[in-house]
């Protein structure tokens, strides 16, 4: 269906990058530790150019064998990514949240949909935890859009959209098989309504995301960490719940009071918009395709809490076009009880945000770059402030960055040494990260859990106090006779250019 002239569009287009630009300029500085190791990414990318080893996170599967995942999201970061961090997260964040929402609209606007602004509104307010995963400065900011794309193309045949789409998805997001199973989801649409079977969107699709794995820069590696990101870390330490593995909060589930916060709209909006989609699948598949992603969806977030922000934008398009016809939601309506609901439920979310400390604020980065040389290896009680590290000490060498698998990948029994020593230190930890670990320094933060480590190391003659930094304390670690049998070979790195 074309696009049908709109003299709002311009003004549409304008509200969404002025919500996504408040959303990012409102925030104290960028919310998500991993979106400092992008930054550092990006700026060793701007330094060294394409990388061909990692040798900054030492005991990490990626630091002899890298693959970025990520790679256009990085390549984005690139021309800013020398400003300052929390400058430069925000104008990217604001740049694809932006591309996001517009996204969303054009699609509701191609298929003839009068209201497409408002239903586009009524998906940034519909739920606290999706308007916080799109704060979050990361690449699912790319996924989000070029999935939408390619459901709504693979449905309605549009071959050129579709394989870019297609083309383009292994660059940005490690999800592979994600544009394959919507591919399929909408032949499975059209099969139900039409009883007709259009496989050659499924074969465009595939063969699109096949030419560019092989086509990475990365390749092969690019595979094995496709396995690693998509098999060990969510199948296996994520729902397996793998022993001493921790992912952090965002792939456990919402609680019950969680998904009465942050699921109700979405949800009531699905289920509102199933019969209708289901009803119309034999004239238009898009709406019970969109709906059958939705559910998908669905189901994933409510075993893990971060596929919300897929489950939003694929149930508006479904409610979008369901109700269409007809206009059986009074949409003015479900927009204020969202934005109600939602501005009150988002509340605690609201001050958390807000209150969340500046990890290394100039000048505890300045110190603590004085007093740890550069190529000097820092051991670290956890793995999730790694990019921040990477930041604020460019050039020195840490643990691991992105989740504690790819350690437990490489090293298994290094891993579960680390794991126990931070937890349930020894009377003396400090040989221990020196001879297991080469560590020169620790650096760890003053969370309660790390307080029987930090007592230990405290009353250990083989470490010295150098800085108590802001929310960090550095220990030097002091040879004192002990071997230096490094187990990470010689310092620095082997390739680093491709």
């Amino acid at each position: 269906m074309p696009v049908r002239p709109s003299s709002d569009a311009p003004l549409w287009l304008a509200v969404f990058a002025a919500l996504a630009a408040l959303l990012h300029l409102s925030l104290p500085h960028y919310i998500d530790g991993d979106t400092g190791y992008h930054l550092a990414v990006a700026r060793l990318i701007r330094t060294h150019g394409l990388l061909d080893a990692f040798p900054w996170t030492s005991f990490s599967w990626l630091a002899e064998r890298w693959a970025d995942k990520e790679l256009l999201f990085h390549l984005l970061l690139v021309p800013v990514a020398e400003l300052e961090p929390t400058l430069a997260a925000m104008l990217v964040g604001a740049v694809l949240g932006t591309l996001l929402l517009s996204t969303l609209y054009a699609l509701l606007r191609a298929e003839g949909v009068a209201t497409a602004g408002m239903w586009t509104l009524l998906a940034f307010v519909c739920s606290g935890a999706f308007v916080y995963r799109i704060a979050l400065v990361r690449p699912h900011l790319l996924s989000i859009p070029l999935a939408l794309l390619v459901l709504w193309a693979a449905v309605r045949r549009r071959s050129l959209p579709l394989g870019c789409a297609a083309f383009v998805y292994p660059f940005a997001y490690t999800a592979w098989h994600l544009p394959v199973a919507l591919a399929g989801i909408a032949a499975l649409a059209t099969w139900l309504g039409r009883r007709e079977l259009h496989w050659r969107p499924v074969a465009l699709t595939l063969g699109c995301v096949i030419a560019a794995v092989l086509v990475h820069p990365d390749f092969p590696a690019n595979l094995s960490f496709f396995w690693i990101q998509n098999v060990d870390v969510l199948l296996g330490a994520a729902w397996g719940e793998a022993e001493g593995i921790e992912l952090g909060g965002e792939f456990n589930p919402f609680s019950p009071a969680g998904q009465l916060r942050w699921l109700a709209i979405p949800v009531l909006l699905l289920l509102a918009s199933l019969r209708p989609a289901w009803a119309m699948r034999c004239r238009d598949p898009l709406p019970l395709a969109s709906a059958l992603v939705a559910l998908a969806f669905l189901a994933m977030t409510l075993r893990t809490q971060r596929f919300i922000e897929y489950l939003v934008p694929f149930t508006v398009l479904t409610a979008a076009l369901a109700h269409r016809e007809r206009g059986r939601l009074p949409l003015a309506l479900v927009a204020l009880v969202a934005l109600t609901w939602t501005a009150f439920s988002s509340a605690e979310l609201i001050d958390r945000v807000a209150r969340r400390d500046e990890l290394f604020p100039r000048p505890v980065a300045q110190l603590l770059q004085r007093l740890v040389p550069r190529d000097a290896q820092v051991f670290t009680c956890d793995w999730q402030f790694t990019g921040e590290m990477m930041l604020a000490l460019p050039g020195r060498r840490f643990m691991v960055a992105l989740d504690p698998v790819l350690f437990a990948r490489r090293h298994p029994a290094l891993h579960r040494e680390w794991h126990e020593m931070v937890r349930r230190p020894p009377a003396r930890p400090a040989a221990l990260a020196r001879e297991r670990f080469d560590a020169d320094f620790v650096l760890c933060d003053v969370r309660p859990r790390w307080a029987p480590f930090l007592a230990a190391l405290e009353s250990d003659p083989g470490a010295r106090l150098r800085a108590r930094a802001g929310l960090w304390w550095l220990y030097e670690i002091i040879p004192g006779g002990l071997p230096r049998d490094r187990v990470m070979g010689a310092k620095g790195s082997s390739r680093l250019l491709k």
